[in-house]
């Protein structure tokens, strides 16, 4: 499979299509709302070991200890602009088609006022492909917009903070590693 590079400062495309991302939205759909837990203003689904993550988060894992979750937003809502506070690096996949948007901006500045902040600015908008992985550079100021159906997202939470993980480092470990192939 090519290796894209395009926007690679902000995300990148993990060359491996999810033989499990069917299954995963079938476990979110299908937990009860008890199962939810509250995680940075989402709702997440904890990953149990025995669910089926693809078989090279294994090796991942092993270099770089996580937890797994599936994050669900809700239609009409959106998760406004921010940058991770502990999380340097993120691997995310959208289980469910959906009309949302991942959008980041590099250049954005939050200010008391509107005069002080930004009004109006340039983004770059992250199209997810049906069962595809993406690296995901946290540390650069993003939102998402969803629309008309619940959006599940599984995402990773590196045991690892941001000073210790960096995207530039997981980028470059995994173009090297290619945990995707093994």
């Amino acid at each position: 499979m090519e290796i894209v590079m395009g926007n690679v400062d902000l995300y990148w495309e993990i060359p491996y299509v999810s033989e499990n991302a069917k299954l995963l939205y079938a476990r979110a759909i299908a937990s009860p709302e008890n199962a939810w837990v509250p995680y940075y203003n989402f709702k997440a689904l904890p990953i149990h070991e025995d669910w089926g993550l693809d078989s090279w988060w294994n090796n991942l894992y092993k270099v770089h200890p996580f937890r797994a979750g599936i994050v669900k937003l809700d239609p009409n809502v959106y998760y406004d602009w921010h940058i991770d506070t502990d999380r340097g690096v993120g691997v995310n996949l959208l289980l469910n088609p959906c009309k949302s948007y991942c959008l980041f901006n590099k250049d954005f500045k939050r200010g008391k006022s509107l005069d002080q902040g930004n009004v109006t600015g340039s983004f770059v908008e992250l199209q997810y492909k049906p069962n595809t992985y993406y690296l995901v550079n946290t540390q650069v100021a993003h939102t998402v917009y969803n629309f008309d159906t619940t959006r599940y997202l599984l995402t990773v939470d590196f045991e690892e903070y941001k000073d210790k993980l960096t995207y530039n480092q997981l980028l470059k470990e995994s173009l090297e590693a290619r945990w995707w192939e093994k």
